[in-house]
Protein backbone atom coordinates (compact mmCIF):
# COMPACT_ATOMS: atom_id res chain seq x y z
CA UNK A 1 0.00 0.00 0.00
CA UNK A 2 1.20 2.95 -0.57
CA UNK A 3 0.35 6.30 0.86
CA UNK A 4 -0.03 9.20 -1.15
CA UNK A 5 -0.39 11.83 1.46
CA UNK A 6 -1.47 13.26 4.63
CA UNK A 7 -5.60 13.14 5.71
CA UNK A 8 -7.09 16.69 6.59
CA UNK A 9 -6.97 16.59 10.75
CA UNK A 10 -8.73 18.98 13.22
CA UNK A 11 -5.34 20.76 13.60
CA UNK A 12 -5.21 21.92 9.81
CA UNK A 13 -8.55 23.59 10.42
CA UNK A 14 -8.82 27.57 11.00
CA UNK A 15 -12.28 29.06 11.17
CA UNK A 16 -13.43 32.87 11.18
CA UNK A 17 -16.71 34.48 11.68
CA UNK A 18 -18.43 37.80 13.17
CA UNK A 19 -15.02 39.25 11.40
CA UNK A 20 -12.19 37.59 13.18
CA UNK A 21 -10.35 34.54 13.30
CA UNK A 22 -11.74 32.06 15.99
CA UNK A 23 -9.75 29.79 18.10
CA UNK A 24 -12.37 28.49 20.68
CA UNK A 25 -13.87 25.66 18.85
CA UNK A 26 -14.52 22.38 19.79
CA UNK A 27 -16.55 20.46 17.00
CA UNK A 28 -18.60 21.96 13.84
CA UNK A 29 -20.75 19.96 11.44
CA UNK A 30 -22.54 21.42 8.53
CA UNK A 31 -24.30 19.87 5.67
CA UNK A 32 -27.45 19.98 2.75
CA UNK A 33 -30.35 18.31 2.75
CA UNK A 34 -32.56 18.12 -0.06
CA UNK A 35 -36.06 16.32 -0.84
CA UNK A 36 -35.81 14.81 -3.75
CA UNK A 37 -38.31 12.45 -5.51
CA UNK A 38 -39.46 9.89 -7.88
CA UNK A 39 -42.61 10.82 -10.25
CA UNK A 40 -44.80 8.25 -11.13
CA UNK A 41 -47.76 8.61 -13.46
CA UNK A 42 -48.99 5.60 -15.88
CA UNK A 43 -47.75 2.62 -14.64
CA UNK A 44 -45.74 1.29 -11.53
CA UNK A 45 -42.45 2.86 -12.45
CA UNK A 46 -41.62 6.22 -12.37
CA UNK A 47 -41.25 8.29 -15.38
CA UNK A 48 -39.39 11.61 -13.82
CA UNK A 49 -37.97 12.76 -10.82
CA UNK A 50 -38.08 16.24 -8.84
CA UNK A 51 -35.86 17.92 -6.51
CA UNK A 52 -36.92 20.16 -4.02
CA UNK A 53 -34.96 23.00 -2.43
CA UNK A 54 -31.95 22.63 -0.46
CA UNK A 55 -31.92 22.87 3.81
CA UNK A 56 -28.54 23.92 4.92
CA UNK A 57 -27.89 23.01 8.64
CA UNK A 58 -25.20 22.28 11.33
CA UNK A 59 -24.04 23.17 14.76
CA UNK A 60 -21.09 24.90 15.99
CA UNK A 61 -19.51 24.29 19.69
CA UNK A 62 -17.01 26.92 21.21
CA UNK A 63 -15.31 27.07 24.62
CA UNK A 64 -17.28 29.18 26.86
CA UNK A 65 -15.01 32.09 26.47
CA UNK A 66 -15.91 32.09 23.36
CA UNK A 67 -19.34 31.87 23.87
CA UNK A 68 -18.78 35.16 25.94
CA UNK A 69 -17.19 36.93 23.41
CA UNK A 70 -20.11 36.01 20.83
CA UNK A 71 -22.39 37.66 23.54
CA UNK A 72 -20.17 40.50 23.34
CA UNK A 73 -20.69 40.93 19.85
CA UNK A 74 -23.87 40.43 19.58
CA UNK A 75 -24.64 42.77 22.60
CA UNK A 76 -22.62 45.62 20.78
CA UNK A 77 -25.17 45.29 17.97
CA UNK A 78 -27.77 45.98 20.23
CA UNK A 79 -28.76 41.58 19.88
CA UNK A 80 -28.38 38.26 21.60
CA UNK A 81 -26.86 35.30 20.27
CA UNK A 82 -30.06 34.10 18.60
CA UNK A 83 -31.32 37.61 17.39
CA UNK A 84 -27.64 38.40 15.64
CA UNK A 85 -27.43 39.26 11.83
CA UNK A 86 -26.89 36.89 9.36
CA UNK A 87 -23.17 36.08 9.45
CA UNK A 88 -20.71 33.46 7.72
CA UNK A 89 -18.71 31.08 9.07
CA UNK A 90 -15.62 29.92 7.22
CA UNK A 91 -14.17 26.92 7.37
CA UNK A 92 -10.59 26.54 5.98
CA UNK A 93 -8.38 23.23 5.87
CA UNK A 94 -4.73 23.41 5.04
CA UNK A 95 -2.68 20.54 4.02
CA UNK A 96 0.67 19.47 4.03
CA UNK A 97 1.24 20.84 0.45
CA UNK A 98 -0.11 24.48 1.62
CA UNK A 99 -3.43 23.89 -0.19
CA UNK A 100 -6.26 25.55 1.15
CA UNK A 101 -9.68 24.06 0.95
CA UNK A 102 -12.21 26.53 2.03
CA UNK A 103 -15.75 25.95 3.23
CA UNK A 104 -18.72 29.02 3.54
CA UNK A 105 -21.85 28.68 5.83
CA UNK A 106 -23.21 31.45 4.13
CA UNK A 107 -26.22 33.95 6.19
CA UNK A 108 -26.13 31.41 9.42
CA UNK A 109 -28.41 31.95 11.63
CA UNK A 110 -28.15 30.90 15.11
CA UNK A 111 -31.17 28.85 16.46
CA UNK A 112 -30.30 28.18 20.17
CA UNK A 113 -27.53 27.49 22.96
CA UNK A 114 -27.48 26.13 25.98
CA UNK A 115 -24.79 26.62 28.51
CA UNK A 116 -24.11 23.32 31.24
CA UNK A 117 -21.82 22.25 33.35
CA UNK A 118 -20.84 19.83 36.08
CA UNK A 119 -18.78 18.12 38.52
CA UNK A 120 -15.09 17.17 37.18
CA UNK A 121 -15.65 19.44 33.88
CA UNK A 122 -12.71 21.12 33.59
CA UNK A 123 -13.89 23.15 31.12
CA UNK A 124 -17.69 24.47 29.49
CA UNK A 125 -18.70 23.65 25.94
CA UNK A 126 -21.58 25.30 24.16
CA UNK A 127 -23.31 23.97 21.52
CA UNK A 128 -24.66 26.64 18.91
CA UNK A 129 -27.38 24.86 16.38
CA UNK A 130 -27.54 27.03 13.24
CA UNK A 131 -29.24 26.81 9.46
CA UNK A 132 -27.90 28.91 7.09
CA UNK A 133 -28.82 29.98 3.08
CA UNK A 134 -26.56 27.93 1.52
CA UNK A 135 -23.06 26.27 2.03
CA UNK A 136 -20.42 26.53 -0.66
CA UNK A 137 -17.90 24.03 -0.65
CA UNK A 138 -14.39 24.67 -1.85
CA UNK A 139 -14.94 28.69 -2.52
CA UNK A 140 -12.52 30.64 -4.26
Amino acid sequence: MTINGKEYSWADIQFAFLGRAVLGVVAIKYGEKRDRKFIRAVGNKPVAYANGSPDCNGSITVLQSEFEAIVAAAKAAGKTPTTLAPFDIITQYLDDSNLMIKDICKSVLTLEWEKASKQGDLNMEVEIPFTCAEIELQAA
